[in-house]
């Protein structure tokens, strides 16, 4: 029997993974990772070379972040508290190109969430506090960090939380207009399937 519902979103390669938990009066259950079932979906775990957790509070938005190369896939969960997850589509071949789609990822539905290369990524912490968790396929190398601010007029992401606490990264991001000129350079003429 499978452990996870995998299922393809309108953005090329954008995933949700539900686990399906068990539980009973001791509490629950769940695996949070196959390598055989998220193969099926392209998830490969050979590709899966660091995993992150950040512990973050109430209103803090992370976010938008980026590489500069088209690279760092991400699959993302929440082992503690409940977020809004943001992933937005910055490969100007993809039919969402600038689009972007957000999720509520918790602790109690378990919903997971693969973003692919060339997607910016950033969450809003909509508990107390939060644990987000997230699996990427290449290393961290700051040199190619970058961050759209949160509130691009052009994107319009729709947080839920309004004065959010920020880092001062992202408090200074700059706007997409900075950064867009790169995006066919960063991200090919091609929309990658993982």
């Amino acid at each position: 029997m499978s452990q996870f519902h995998i299922s393809e979103t309108d953005v090329p390669g954008l995933l949700t993974i539900r686990p399906h938990p068990v539980a009973d009066a001791r509490g629950w259950f769940m695996r949070s990772f196959s390598a055989r079932e998220y193969a099926a979906a392209g998830i490969h775990q050979a590709d899966m070379v660091q995993e992150n957790h950040s512990r973050s509070r109430h209103g803090v938005l992370r976010g938008l972040h980026t590489r500069s190369e088209f690279s760092e896939a991400k699959l993302v969960r929440v082992a503690r508290g409940r977020v809004f997850d943001v992933a937005v589509d910055l490969r100007p071949a993809s039919p969402t190109f600038l689009q972007w789609r957000g999720f509520v990822l918790d602790d109690e539905e378990h919903l997971q969430v693969r973003i692919p290369a060339g997607c910016a990524h950033g969450f809003q912490v909509l508990s107390d506090t939060a644990d987000v968790c997230y699996k990427v396929d290449a290393p961290y190398d700051p040199a190619l960090d970058v961050t759209i601010a949160w509130n691009d007029q052009e994107l319009a992401v729709s947080w839920p939380l309004g004065n959010p606490v920020l880092s001062g990264r992202d408090r200074d991001a700059p706007p997409l207009s900075a950064v867009r000129e790169y995006l066919p350079k960063w991200f090919g003429s091609d929309v990658d399937a993982w």
